[in-house]
């Protein structure tokens, strides 16, 4: 049949996988019901409806096309990829004629077998469901077909395994016959499916087979204790009993201890746990009862008994010591009982002599007690019993013996000790005589002089250290005699030699510091290489010519090494005076040089408002950060020379700007008017402390060449005739100078009091003619009346009056025309100034309009 006909049928598709070592294994994954179909949706459900079918779960669909045959359903299952229908030879299937098409694909390939389209259904049947029970593990399967195939022909039969469990390890015979032999089965279900096909016919069966597990016979438990039996003795009041070994064929599910017999007690023991833990016993014998159940509920009992012993008392052990030998004189020796031990530690003592040595003379003082004081003891054996009794009156005895010597004394032998050399002023010694021994013991010792000059005093001549006062140059032989107590002797002879006085007098020499140079103020006088034969003392004093600042630390000024702190520029100079024991001085001089700072007048001071006490490390790098920001430095160019306290207020920090590697560092002049500004400009609040004064350490104004800084005040003092400008002093830079001369000051001064004088009498002027002005423009006139005209007419003339007066030359000045007329008339005289004051006034006085005065007619009135 050509893969290449249009048909109808069933197509069996088998995947073709590599496996391990390149091993290729045939795979069927399921029958597949397939057609012709001319739309890809039919194409699909009828894979779906496959599959369904089989219980197969996400299938691959893989839609074919053929030109010549049309479309082709293939429904590919479990296939990762995918792949074509390709011509290729149509090969015979094991099943009855199928002709099998090669689909080729990425890793494996999948054979792809089509059955005719005339297939009929059989009707199979694997028989009944199988269910067996272990030891038996073998089951025969048949396969029965409703249809008898056609003749000649028979059917094809084969049988898959489904299901199967986990790790089952089964074996199959006659996978293609109608009778599956199963071998090897393990407990589990196992189902079967057989398909049987023929010449146009095909069917399938299902058979489960079920193993069940080997019945078992439920053997009852066994109760095992460990130990069966045990024994302890107080004090020991605590054991166990072992009840986990006990066994069972399946499981030991509970344990149950009980107390069925026991001495007399509170409480009875019943606890449920493997395990019998014991404690607080008493003295006395216990049964206890195990009884174990297993997990089919069968019970077993076993007992353990336990004997608890009163607490063994064993008999003491007495120890009267080691046997001592006396010798006399010597007659008295203790004896120690008291390494007798019992195991309860309460013993008592009994001392008693033996009744071997019940005749010999002893006294004993203890014999109750561990202790034992023997005296008055005499040649001869003594053996003495010590006897030791517990609480429960178990008695043990132990002996010494002490051997007494008769006397074998020796003379004694004395030592006066080694020559001595003395060297005045020393007039005195100590003999020591504490060497000598004897077998026995000293009894007495005696010194005196055997040679020498007289005068010689001796302390304490009878004891073993006496002492020799009084001497004088010369040579002395003191002769010590020993004696014991059975008054024998033994004499030693000691030479002290007594020599004059050779005293050198001592060299002072004083090793000078190198040069320092400030800030470093501390330096150091080396007087350790000054020599005396005896020895000496230090003094050192600062001569009247060295700067009187400056300290001595540490008391120093008496000792080899003079140290000097708070050094200032200048020349210190020390004299140390070594003195010895007798009195004699030496003395040398050395000195400090101190130079002044090369970088003095580069220091700036900085005064803040906060105590030197509550800066600490922390703020103070702080605060030279923010300096240095201000001044637009690294903080590490700063470098500090000083912090101290300005006063209890406030702080003083002492500080120059580094100009950088191998250059001088910045003007410290510079840097106080730059860090001043900022502070300015900054309102003084850019500090963690506010900053109270910003200048140079050295005060460095030039004063305007005219004056001197004065370092207290920090201000010029001008020199004479000169002064300071006040104006740039207070509104320009704020720096004392002394710019202006007195002089010129002075002249500059006296020029503006006239110049403010002229221009304040010149406003006064102005004021005063402006108001004359106005009094002038409110006069009034009136006309005579006719009395009045012949009153003047009847005066007569004033000679020295009728000066001729010039006309005015006012404009505010009013008069009538028959002044002018008259004025004329008098031929252009001119008038004198006091005249021309009289006319100047009002006409009518200081009278209203319409009043008339009552007074006598001027003159010049009349003359109007």
């Amino acid at each position: 049949m050509s893969h290449t006909q249009n048909v109808q049928g069933i197509y069996l598709l088998f995947l073709l996988q590599p496996m391990f070592n390149n091993m290729k294994t045939y795979f069927a994954h399921t029958f597949l019901h397939g057609r012709p179909c001319s739309r890809q949706q039919e194409c699909a459900e009828t894979c779906r409806a496959s599959s369904n079918r089989k219980n197969l779960n996400n299938p691959y669909l893989q839609h074919s096309h053929q030109p010549q045959t049309g479309r082709v359903c293939v429904c590919v299952l479990h296939a990762s990829v995918g792949g074509v229908i390709c011509p290729s030879p149509v090969e015979y299937s094991a099943l009855q004629a199928v002709c099998v098409c090669h689909l080729y694909v990425w890793h494996p390939f999948i054979r792809f077998c089509f059955f005719p389209s005339t297939v009929r259904e059989l009707v199979v049947s694997a028989g009944e469901n199988v269910e067996v029970t272990l030891p038996r593990n073998e089951v025969e399967l048949n396969a029965f077909v409703v249809s008898t195939p056609p003749p000649g022909t028979n059917y094809a039969f084969d049988w898959r395994l489904i299901t199967h469990p986990k790790d089952y390890s089964g074996e199959m015979e006659g996978k293609r016959s109608k009778t599956l032999k199963l071998s090897k089965l393990t407990v589990g279900l196992y189902e079967f499916e057989v398909m049987v096909g023929g010449q146009g016919a095909h069917g399938e069966g299902y058979v489960n087979v079920t193993v069940k597990p080997e019945l078992r016979v439920n053997k009852p438990p066994v109760a095992v204790v460990s130990p069966k039996f045990q024994e302890i003795s107080l004090p020991t009041s605590s054991t166990v009993i072992d009840g986990s070994q006990s066994t069972d064929d399946d499981k030991v599910v509970a344990w149950h201890w009980e107390e069925v017999k026991g001495p007399l007690r509170e409480e009875k023991v019943s606890t449920d746990t493997p395990v019998l833990t014991l404690t607080n016993l008493v003295h006395g014998n216990y049964t206890f009862f195990l009884t174990v159940t297993d997990s089919d509920g069968a019970t077993n009992s076993t007992q353990a008994t336990l004997l608890v012993n009163k607490a063994k008392d064993y008999r003491p052990v007495a120890n009267a010591g080691p046997n001592q030998v006396l010798q006399l004189p010597r007659n008295s020796i203790t004896l120690y009982g008291n390494q007798s031990t019992d195991d309860h530690d309460s013993l008592s003592y009994e001392w008693s002599l033996s009744p071997e040595s019940k005749d010999k003379v002893v006294e004993m003082q203890g014999v109750r007690k561990p202790i034992l004081q023997l005296s008055a003891m005499q040649e001869g054996d003594y053996t003495f019993q010590l006897t030791v009794t517990d609480s429960a009156g178990q008695q043990e005895t132990a002996q010494v013996t002490v051997i007494v010597q008769p006397e074998n004394n020796k003379p004694p032998v004395a030592d006066a000790g080694p020559e001595k050399e003395l060297t005045l002023p020393v007039d005195r010694t100590t003999l020591d005589g504490g060497k000598s021994s004897d077998d026995q013991k000293i009894d007495t010792y005696h010194w005196k002089q055997t040679k020498g000059p007289d005068g010689v005093k001796i302390e304490n001549a009878d004891g073993a250290v006496a002492t020799v006062t009084g001497l004088q140059v010369g040579t002395y032989e003191f002769t010590l005699t020993v004696t014991d107590e059975r008054k024998l002797q033994s004499a030693d002879a000691v030479t002290v030699i007594v020599r004059e006085e050779l005293d050198q007098p001592p060299v002072a020499h004083v090793v000078s510091s190198p040069p320092i140079t400030l800030p470093v103020r501390t330096g150091t006088l080396d007087g350790s290489h000054s020599t005396d034969d005896k020895g000496v003392s230090y003094l050192w004093t600062r001569d009247d010519s060295s700067p009187a600042a400056g300290e001595v630390l540490n008391n120093s000024d008496h000792q080899a090494v003079l140290f000097l702190g708070n050094l200032v520029a200048g020349k210190y100079s020390f004299t140390l005076t070594v003195t010895d024991s007798k009195g004699q001085t030496s003395t040398d001089g050395g000195t400090v040089e101190v130079k002044p700072d090369i970088w003095e007048r580069d220091l700036v001071e900085l005064v803040l408002e906060v105590s030197v006490s509550q800066v600490s490390r922390r703020q103070r790098d702080m605060l030279l950060r923010q300096v240095g920001v201000l001044l637009g430095v690294l903080d590490s160019d700063i470098i500090v020379r000083e912090i101290s306290a300005f006063n209890e207020h406030s702080t003083r920090l002492v500080f120059l700007v580094s100009g950088g590697p191998g250059r001088p560092p910045l003007s410290g002049r510079s840097v106080a008017l730059s860090l001043r500004n900022k502070l300015r400009k900054q309102k003084n609040d850019f500090l963690i402390y506010k900053a109270r004064r910003v200048d140079t350490v050295i005060c460095q104004l030039n004063c305007s060449s005219h004056g001197e800084c004065d370092s207290f005040t920090r201000s010029c003092v001008c020199q004479p005739f000169w002064m300071e400008n006040f104006i740039r002093a207070q509104l320009g830079d704020a720096e004392s100078n002394c710019e202006w001369s007195v002089l010129y000051v002075t002249i500059a001064s006296f020029m503006i009091v006239v110049a403010i004088a002229t221009v304040v009498w010149g406003m006064v002027c102005c004021c005063n003619r402006r108001k004359s002005k106005v009094r002038r423009s409110k006069s009034r006139y009136k006309m005579l009346e006719a009395d009045e005209q012949d009153s003047l007419e009847l005066q007569p003339p004033r000679a020295a009056r009728l000066k001729p007066v010039p006309a005015p030359t006012s404009s505010a000045l009013m008069r009538s025309d028959s002044d002018l007329d008259s004025e004329d008339g008098q031929g252009g005289v001119p008038w004198t100034e006091q005249e021309r004051g009289h006319l100047l006034r009002p006409q009518n006085g200081f009278l209203r309009n319409g009043q008339g005065p009552v007074r006598a007619k001027k003159q010049r009135e009349e003359l109007l």
